[in-house]
C-alpha cells in the first residue's frame, strides 16, 4: 500500500475477500473508461462484473486500485512478463486497463498510478516496462518509447503465396492448448520481443465463439498457428473479410502452409486482413494492393497497408538494460547522458565499455570516445531495437558527439529484427 503526497492510496487487490461493492465499482470504472467495450445494457454490465471477479483470480496478473478518502478513483492491471530481449529473457512489467474515475479526472491520478507501477517493477528487478497507450503523447512524456509499428494488410485471398508450403493445416480447439503454448515457446526462443504467453488468456481465446485457431502440423507436432475471425461485409454480398492475428510459425515453410489455408478461403471471403509487425509482409502476395485503389502519393502510391503505433517500452534500469546488448564488433567507450523528467533513477550519466567479448559493461572512470545525449523514451526504443540510433540523431531527438562515431555506435545497438509483440494487454 502506498500513500501519495496528494492523499491518494494505491494498493493491489486481494484475489479474494474484497467487498462485493468494490468489485461492482471497479467494473463500472472500467466500463466508463472504455466505452468501446459496448457495455450498454444491464445484462452486459452484470457480465462485466463477473468477468472482473474472474480476472481477480488470474494468477498471471494483478489489479491495483487508487483510492482517495475511501472512494475508488482509478485502477490498472499489472502483468508479470518474461520478454525475449535479443535472445535472453528479461522480467518486464506489463501495464493495462488504466482507468480513472469520471469525477477524478485531471487530478494527476493516472500519473500517480504509472509512477507506482514503475516503482513496483523497479523494486522487483525488472529491466523493462511495456504497455499499449491510450495516448501516445501522455506515455511518451512519462518516458515510454515507441515499439515496432503494426501493419494491417488487406489481400485478395487468391493473391497470397503458398509456394514452398510444408505441413497440414487443421482447426485447433481447447484440447490443443498445450500444443499451442509449446509451439509458441519454440517461436519465442528465436524471436526478439516476444512475451511468454500466459495460459489463462489463451484458454479464454480458445473458448471464444467468434475466433477460430488454425494450425499447421508435421508428424503430429504443431509447427505454426494463427487466430482468425470472420468480419461481416456490411450486409453486402461477397464482401466478408477474414481477420488474421498472431500468425506465428517456426519457419517460412510452415507460415506458407497457413497462407495456403487462407488462400483456400477465396470462395467465401473477399479479403484477408492480416495484422503483423513485419513491414515486408507485402511480399506474401503476388498483388499487395489492399483493394481500395487509393492513390497515396501518385504516381508511386498504391496503398498496401495501414500503419499504427501500438506497444511502447520503457527502460527501468539503465545498467541492466545495456546488459541485454550484444558484443560490439569495434571496441569503444560511450558516455550516455539520459534525460528523464519523470523518474530520477533513470536520469543522469553512465559510461559503458563496448567490445567484442560480451555485453557492454559500466566503467564510469573510462575516457569516452563518444557522448550520447538522449531522452529515456528514445533510449528505450534504441535499446529494444524498434528505433535506429542513426534515425533518432537524424530527427534531432538524440545527439552524438563526435558525429564521426555515429556509424560505429549505431551498429552496436542495431538488431537483426525489430521487436515483435503478439501479446495484447
Amino acid at each position: 500500500m502506498t500513500a501519495t503526497a496528494t492523499g491518494l492510496t494505491i494498493r493491489v487487490l486481494e484475489r479474494d475477500g474484497e467487498k462485493p461493492e468494490l468489485i461492482v465499482a471497479l467494473a463500472r470504472l472500467i466500463v466508463d473508461a472504455y466505452p468501446g467495450l459496448g457495455i450498454d445494457t444491464s445484462a452486459a454490465f452484470e457480465r462485466s462484473v463477473e468477468r472482473v471477479r474472474d480476472m481477480l483470480a488470474y494468477p498471471e496478473a494483478r489489479f491495483a486500485i487508487a483510492e482517495r478518502d475511501g472512494e475508488l478513483a482509478g485502477a490498472m492491471r499489472l502483468y508479470d512478463y518474461e520478454m525475449n530481449v535479443r535472445g535472453r529473457d528479461a522480467l518486464t512489467g506489463g501495464l493495462g486497463s488504466v482507468a480513472v474515475s469520471l469525477v477524478h479526472k485531471r487530478r494527476g491520478i493516472a500519473r500517480a498510478m504509472v509512477d507506482w507501477y514503475i516503482d513496483d517493477y523497479r523494486r522487483r528487478g525488472a529491466s523493462f516496462a511495456a504497455l499499449y497507450p491510450f495516448r501516445l503523447d501522455f506515455y511518451r512524456a512519462l518516458g515510454f518509447g515507441y515499439g515496432t509499428p503494426m501493419q494491417r494488410y488487406r489481400f485478395a485471398p487468391a493473391a497470397l503465396r503458398d509456394d514452398g508450403a510444408r505441413g497440414t493445416p487443421r482447426l485447433l480447439g481447447e484440447t490443443d492448448l498445450d500444443a499451442i503454448l509449446d509451439c509458441y515457446e519454440r517461436v519465442r526462443a528465436s524471436t526478439h520481443g516476444l512475451i511468454k504467453r500466459h495460459r489463462t488468456p489463451m484458454e479464454r481465446a480458445l473458448r471464444d465463439a467468434e475466433l477460430r485457431y488454425v494450425g499447421v502440423e508435421v508428424g503430429g507436432t504443431l509447427r505454426g498457428f494463427m487466430q482468425t475471425k470472420p468480419i461481416a461485409g456490411d450486409h453486402l454480398m461477397n464482401r466478408d473479410e477474414l481477420e488474421v492475428r498472431d500468425l506465428l510459425a517456426e519457419d517460412d515453410a510452415y507460415a506458407a502452409a497457413l497462407l495456403g489455408y487462407l488462400r483456400a478461403q477465396r470462395d467465401q471471403f473477399a479479403r484477408v486482413t492480416i495484422e503483423t509487425q513485419d513491414a515486408a509482409f507485402y511480399l506474401a502476395a503476388t498483388d499487395p494492393r489492399d483493394g481500395s485503389d487509393t492513390a497515396v502519393a501518385p504516381p508511386a502510391g498504391h496503398r498496401v497497408a495501414e500503419t499504427g503505433l501500438g506497444v511502447m517500452y520503457r527502460i527501468l534500469d539503465v545498467e541492466s538494460a545495456f546488459a541485454t546488448l550484444p558484443a560490439a564488433g569495434v571496441p569503444f567507450v560511450l558516455r550516455v547522458v539520459v534525460d528523464d523528467p519523470f523518474i530520477a533513477a533513470t536520469r543522469g550519466a553512465w559510461t559503458f565499455r563496448f567490445g567484442p567479448h560480451g555485453a557492454p559493461r559500466r566503467d564510469d572512470g573510462a575516457q569516452p570516445d563518444a557522448t550520447l545525449t538522449i531522452g529515456i523514451h528514445d533510449l528505450s526504443s534504441v535499446v529494444m531495437g524498434s528505433l535506429r540510433l542513426r534515425d533518432a540523431v537524424h530527427h534531432r531527438s538524440a545527439n552524438l558527439e563526435p558525429r564521426e562515431r555515429l556509424e560505429t555506435v549505431d551498429a552496436a545497438f542495431a538488431v537483426a529484427q525489430p521487436p515483435f509483440c503478439a501479446t495484447r494487454f
